[in-house]
């Protein structure tokens, strides 16, 4: 069965259904039929938005998956008080309500597929929408931080979206509200568990 709508909502629907599809599983493992099967529209039809195919479907998925995270974050980190525990926890309480962006498998995995040109602008859109907002508030609360760490602030912002990607799936088998979660992580980071 085929559905028929305006082309502009029919690429919007291609584009939500293989987000969900890229978001949970990956470029490798995604078919154009597992996204055709999903919208109920013949495997052909995707090519009507996407000619070029798979590679350039996901490029554009992701793209709109991390400019739309960009926009959240910056949002998100304006309207948080002025001090790096508040703005990390608006982040990281929002962050791990959404789907994770999988970042080490989408660098490690799936960029490796993808053509040369492709992978770098992937890798480049996933520098600036997804991890320079974090690295910028470490660089603005530099001062709050450790000496040996005020050199690597990539280092601290990495290590905090990576352990929020974690959160995601810890949350599901815990008893902890996601704020507290996010509280923990923040004093953890920040603090460490060391007792002094």
């Amino acid at each position: 069965m085929t559905k028929k709508a305006n082309p502009s909502s029919s690429k919007e629907a291609v584009l939500d259904a293989a987000e969900l599809f890229f978001a949970v599983r990956g470029y490798t493992a995604v078919t154009l039929k597992h996204i055709a099967d999903k919208l109920g529209i013949k495997q052909a039809s995707l090519y009507y938005h996407f000619p070029l195919g798979k590679e350039d479907l996901y490029v554009e998925v992701m793209l709109r998956h991390l400019e739309h995270r960009h926009i959240s974050l910056e949002r998100l980190m304006s309207k948080a008080e002025p001090t790096l525990e508040s703005c990390l926890l608006e982040v990281g309480v929002w962050l791990i309500q959404q789907p994770p962006l999988n970042g080490g498998r989408m660098i490690m995995s799936d960029l490796p597929e993808l053509s040369s040109e492709k992978a770098a602008q992937l890798e480049a859109a996933i520098y600036r929408c997804a991890f320079a907002p974090i690295e910028a508030l470490f660089i603005q609360y530099r001062h709050q931080l450790k000496e040996r760490f005020q050199n690597d602030l990539g280092f601290i912002g990495g290590t905090f979206l990576s352990s929020l990607e974690s959160l995601y799936t810890v949350r599901k088998y815990g008893s902890k509200t996601d704020e507290e979660l996010v509280i923990d992580l923040i004093e953890l980071l920040l603090r460490g568990a060391h007792s002094d």
